[in-house]
């Protein structure tokens, strides 16, 4: 053991030594006679030790040996009154309250509180008492499962000298996972723990639990919900986990400059893990947002409850992993049809219902919902109603479920989003499209990135071996002619020009690099002065060309700004550019399509 960990060993000892002393003092003497197996040096050290032990955990990061979870341990934040908090020990909550530590799969919240256990070991103010609420089993009371915890650090205790040791205020009781207790047990469970927090007030008690799990409602417990890693707090994570300083400073480098979608990923420590994981496979990072999405799943069905040893959640259906992705993959997209962001029982019943049956399974559609909810933690449950953990996670997985169908179901999905009629339903679909775009490259490139290019620019894929068209005032006007500008007024003064057209589906498209090319294109700077000029000169009329959307904004058409002569010169250079860069990546698509069928012949015959 290092010098430095032999020195704080020592001094915790030293600290608990007193601690000891000082609970003895505080109990009855009718309870002293059974408290002072306790108060030997011996004793002391034995418990210390024993105690100390809750520091060895396995973890996703090194499933295979216990080690200390100082080596990898960071700062955690809660929300308390609205206010982030960073928290070291119990004192720093500031509250007397008995708690209910919350947060979703891949928070930390073991380690959480397996770190509070071993701080207040060494800071001397409590006797802590670590209990997994998994090992609370039918016809055992938690009353039961503390004693045992107790006989294990070796004393022996009743429920005399329990009380006396919970009203000397000193002793901490550190619950954790209460999801994780079966749920025939749960009621009975919550109530001991009721019980137990009203009876012996000055007993200390944490509970951590994932949302929506009963004892989160409890009167007799203020919630606190654990906070996600915020700005460059995952950089801390990735300094304790990786090998060396130098894998650490290179990764944050390229995570730095990155895009913006990877970093907003790493939220949570299992996240950030992932990417270390990942990023040591192959020394790269993902170029795609799917490569993690791919992961998530088995990751948390599977993987999360593996760094438990002997303990597998519990499942209501008899699936197996891929079949549990294919019927989510079906209830992502089934619960597009809401439109909704959060769904009442009724409907995510009704999602899940017709997700089995479209895969002729007759599992019970509740049961796989409280798997989903419970092991998953991809849908959270509030009170009635529920949510995906996060938006992104539908939107991949019923990306997923898009690229599983065959040829004609997806060649029909992408010819009604290339309807010109469709506009509103492209940005519905959107995010979809950049994931398909990822995972299943070919099909979409084919049935729909090429075919929109081409519509857009009025041209046949034979067109694309000759020259890029030359550009006119009527190509500009063709070509722009679903172009409107979106005019912000405040005060009566125009504040800011926003824009829509068809062509922002070329935005999207990261693997072409439009989004780079045109995402900041000159239509952004066009002078606001001009425009506010014309309005105010009544070069034209604004009934004629304003369409009034609401009390703030209106919309401007380009071809009538065009027809009134009005910067006539700005947008047929927009367009040429435009053009330019679109009939290039047109090329470039063509070309590649070409190839990989070429490809796919050559692979046949290997």
């Amino acid at each position: 053991m290092p010098i430095k960990a032999v020195v704080a060993l020592y001094a915790g000892k030293e600290v608990f030594k007193h601690l000891v002393a000082d609970v003895y003092k505080a109990v009855s003497t009718k309870t002293k006679v059974k408290y002072k197996q306790w108060d030997t040096e011996k004793k002391i050290e034995s418990l210390y030790k024993k105690i100390y032990k809750v520091r060895k955990v396995k973890t996703i990061w090194q499933v295979d040996k216990a080690i200390d979870l100082k080596t990898f341990y960071c700062d955690s934040h809660v929300v308390i009154n609205n206010k982030r908090k960073k928290i070291i020990n119990v004192s720093d909550f500031k509250v007397k309250d008995n708690l209910v530590i919350t947060g979703i799969a891949g928070q930390g919240k073991s380690i959480f509180l397996r770190h509070l256990c071993a701080e207040e070991l060494d800071a001397g103010n409590y006797i802590p008492v670590f209990i997994e609420l998994r090992r609370v089993q039918k016809g055992v009371t938690l009353r039961d499962r503390i004693y045992i915890e107790f006989q294990n650090l070796g004393l022996a205790v009743g429920d005399i000298l329990f009380d006396a040791l919970a009203d000397s205020g000193k002793i901490l009781i550190l619950l954790d996972a209460f999801d994780e207790v079966p749920d025939e047990e749960k009621q009975r469970v919550l109530t001991e723990i009721e019980d137990l927090s009203s009876t012996r007030e000055q007993l200390r008690i944490i509970v951590t639990t994932r949302p929506n799990n009963n004892i989160d409602k409890s009167l007799q417990f203020l919630v606190v919900p654990l906070d996600n890693l915020k700005g460059k707090e995952y950089q801390t994570v990735i300094q304790k986990l990786a090998d060396s300083t130098n894998l650490a400073s290179t990764l944050i480098n390229r995570v730095e400059t990155h895009t913006a979608q990877i970093k907003n990923l790493l939220c949570t420590p299992l996240m950030v893990t992932l990417l270390i994981i990942s990023y040591k496979a192959y020394q790269e990072l993902p170029t795609q947002l799917s490569g993690f999405y791919d992961s998530l799943f088995q990751t948390l069905l599977q993987r999360h409850d593996g760094s438990k040893p002997g303990y597998k959640r519990e499942r209501g259906c008899k699936l197996d992993d891929l079949q549990y992705r294919r019927v989510f993959e079906t209830l992502c997209i089934v619960a597009k049809e809401s439109n909704e962001s959060s769904f009442s029982h009724e409907d995510i019943y009704r999602f899940s219902k017709k997700a089995l049956e479209q895969n002729d399974f007759s599992e019970n559609p509740d049961k796989y919902l409280n798997d989903i909810v419970k092991i998953t933690c991809l849908i959270l449950r509030d009170g009635e109603e529920y949510r995906f953990i996060h938006k992104s996670v539908q939107e991949y997985y019923t990306a997923a479920f898009i690229k599983s169908k065959p040829e004609p179901r997806v060649i029909k999905f992408y010819s009604r989003l290339n309807s010109e009629d469709n506009y509103l339903r492209f940005r519905a679909w959107a995010k979809e499209l950049e994931f398909l775009s990822e995972i299943d490259e070919y099909r979409y490139n084919k049935y729909f990135l090429l075919p929109v290019i081409l519509n857009f620019l009025k041209i046949k894929e034979q067109d694309l071996q000759g020259k890029c068209p030359k550009i006119t005032l009527a190509k500009t006007k063709e070509i722009l002619g679903d172009f409107k500008l979106g005019i912000e007024i405040n005060n009566s003064r125009i504040s800011s020009l926003q824009y829509t057209f068809l062509a922002e589906i070329l935005l999207y498209q990261r693997n072409l690099e439009l989004h780079s090319q045109l995402g900041m294109h000159p239509i952004f700077n066009l002078n606001v002065k001009t425009v506010t000029k014309a309005f105010k000169s009544k070069i034209f009329k604004p009934k004629s060309v304003f369409t009034v959307e609401d009390s703030t904004e209106i919309l401007v058409g380009v071809i009538q700004l065009l027809n009134k002569g009005l910067m006539r010169k700005e947008f047929i250079l927009i367009a040429e550019d435009m053009i330019k860069h679109l009939f290039s990546a047109a090329v470039k698509i063509a070309y590649s399509l070409n190839k990989e069928e070429k490809d796919e012949i050559l692979n046949d015959l290997i």
